[in-house]
């Protein structure tokens, strides 16, 4: 009798994560960032790639893996999401090594910056909310995100109960396939058109905040762990861009140099794209989109040099 009442009660249980799963599924916004992670993590996972890209929108349009592949046979795939901190950027990386056995490892070290405990909570759903149920997920739940909060992120369901009103065709039957040809990458046309404004050629260093290095320092240990291997980069940015916004470091020249070191010393590159740009011939007016990010035509110029 109790062994029958407790396989009623764990078939119960079962059913119930069954149907929440599938709602959580159901009500989750659907956004590119959705439908690149599903593809690079899940969908395509026949498809091994030489190279991983990740980090914030920074890397987002820093290099083109269709460059990497028309030009030199190298397959990529970019996994970057607007706002990634670096503690989100471990989790996403363990998970993509799920299913990549040793490629060499791109991240873009702009968050590296960020001085408060979280990043935003739009940022880390963009991630977290994208990544399937596993021991990876609650850890990243735990470490990336307020305790309070961890509730919504387990259920993404609590959270976005109310689009039931707004549910759409797309909601249902969400096609990840539309930005498979990009494997993530995304640029714009536009011109920026101003000049930077930063000035980086400082030889001055400064500490990185405490929990940005901690997660640096876990993404080089797991490397060494797992075999893999690394490269550090800095998209080309105007530094001016941060210049008294709470939550920031105050000097990001002075860090990106601690970084140099930092890196100097284990043995691992480190290209920084704000240092190389009479190099690759970058024009700042005319590569970038914007104050942080580059236009199509800066990311033709550094893909074709990292490649």
């Amino acid at each position: 009798m109790v062994k029958k009442t407790v396989l009623k009660g764990s078939s119960f249980i079962i059913t119930l994560m069954l149907i929440i799963l599938t709602l959580n599924s159901l009500f989750i916004i659907k956004t590119n960032n959705r439908a690149k992670l599903t593809q690079g993590l899940y969908s395509n996972t026949g498809d091994s790639f030489d190279v991983v890209l990740l980090g914030s929108s920074h890397m987002d349009a820093l290099i083109n893996p269709n460059i990497l592949w028309n030009q030199y046979g190298i397959k990529s795939f970019d996994y970057a999401t607007g706002g990634q901190p670096i503690d989100v950027t471990y989790y996403l990386l363990k998970e993509v090594l799920k299913n990549q056995k040793n490629p060499i490892v791109v991240v873009d070290l702009y968050y590296l910056g960020l001085t408060d405990k979280y990043g935003e909570e739009g940022f880390i759903r963009a991630v977290l909310d994208n990544l399937r149920f596993s021991a990876n997920k609650v850890d990243a739940i735990i470490n990336c995100t307020p305790k309070e909060q961890w509730m919504d992120y387990f259920f993404p369901i609590f959270k976005y109960h109310d689009r039931w009103k707004e549910l759409t065709e797309n909601d249902f039957n969400f096609n990840t396939s539309n930005t498979y040809y990009q494997k993530g990458f995304a640029a714009s046309h536009d011109l920026y058109g101003k000049e930077n404004t930063s000035n980086w050629s400082t030889t001055k260093m400064t500490d990185l905040p405490p929990k940005t290095e901690e997660y640096l320092n876990k993404i080089i240990n797991l490397s060494k762990k797992e075999g893999f291997k690394l490269i550090f980069t800095n998209a080309p940015h105007d530094y001016n861009q941060t210049w008294g916004s709470k939550g920031w470091v105050t000097e990001p020249a002075e860090m990106f140099n601690k970084v140099a070191e930092i890196l100097k010393n284990n043995a691992i590159p480190f290209i920084d794209y704000n240092k190389m740009t009479n190099e690759i011939e970058f024009d700042f007016k005319t590569d970038m989109l914007n104050r942080g990010h580059l236009n199509i035509f800066g990311a033709s110029k550094v893909s074709m040099n990292f490649g």
